[in-house]
Order: structure tokens, then sequence, then C-alpha cells
């Protein structure tokens, strides 16, 4: 791979994980506020908050600590591929067990948390029918899935064809087959 396909891959890969943490911060900054200053009062009726807006703060937080970290020279590339691709991977997984769960009825017997928006919800069937309602009556919701579906095949291809992290053998194997099909 040349080395203006690779930034461009690497600058695409940024925007991704921006915009992923961006609507992380988006969704779970404002009601992980109001949990907070609400806890109290809703431990004390038994009832637990939903989780999300704290994992998604905390989501986001890491995506957007990777960015930093790599210019900082704390973590390699190899890593950071390595790395954004097992969270982006982690954050559909999450979206899926969400919905295929129940909207936290596992959390406390008989406890549903509001959906996101939209409607559309169809309870009972296959997980992947209730996956594939969401993702087509949810439209933010499969927007964000769709760029971080692209951001794994992205850093999938960094970790693949990056000639910054392919050993020396490699490379030029690479590098030789890019120019050959130019």
């Amino acid at each position: 791979m040349d080395r203006r396909t690779t930034k461009l891959l690497r600058g695409t890969a940024a925007t991704l994980v921006f915009a992923t943490a961006a609507f992380h911060l988006w969704w779970g900054l404002p009601r992980s506020i109001i949990y907070a200053q609400a806890i109290e009062g809703l431990f004390g009726r038994g009832l637990p908050p939903d989780p999300r807006p704290f994992l998604f703060v905390a989501f986001a937080a890491v995506l957007l600590a990777g960015p930093y970290l790599i210019t900082r020279g704390i973590v390699g590339l190899r890593n950071a591929y390595i790395a954004g691709t097992v969270l982006m991977i982690a954050s559909i997984a999450g979206w899926v067990f969400w919905h295929a769960t129940g909207h936290g009825a596992f959390l406390v017997d008989g406890f549903s948390a509001p959906s996101s928006g939209g409607g559309g919800h169809h309870h009972g069937g296959s997980t992947a029918l209730l996956i594939l309602d969401h993702f087509t009556t949810e439209p933010v919701e499969s927007a964000i899935k769709t760029i971080e579906a692209f951001a794994v095949t992205i850093f999938v291809t960094l970790l693949w064809k990056d000639p910054a992290i392919i050993p020396g053998e490699r490379r030029e194997n690479v590098e030789s087959n890019a120019s050959s099909e130019s």
C-alpha cells in the first residue's frame, strides 16, 4: 500500500473514531449527569439506573484517548489498530447484546430501559430479526453501527497492509505488489 493510501485510511479511521466518540458523548453525557444527580434516590427506591450513559461516556473517553496516545508515541500503530478493531467490535456486540436481552431486563427482573427513540420495537421472535428491526427503525443507531463496521474494516486493512508496521520481507512484497498495480 502506498503512503498516500495509508494516510487516507488513517485519516478516515480517525474520523470514524471521532464520530463514534462524539455520538457516545452526545447520548451518554447528559443522561449520566442526570443519573449522577439522582442516583441516591434511584437506589433508595430499588431502581437501578440505566448503565449505558456511564458506559457510553467511558467508551468515548477511551476512544478519544487513542489518537492522543498515538501522537505522543505511547501506543504504537499496530496496538492502536488492534485496539480500534476490538473497541469497535465491542461496541457493535454491546449494542446487539443490549437489544437481544430486552433493553436491560437482565439487570433486574421486570426492568426495561426506555428505547432511544423511533419506536418500532418488536418483542419475541429471533434475535436476528430484532436486531434488523432496530437497525432499520433507529436511523442514528444504524448510522453509528455502520460507521463502526467501516472503522473495523479500515483498522483490519491497516493492520494487514500499513507499511509502517509490516515486517521487512512482507513490506517489500506489499510495496512491489502496490507498484505493479499502479
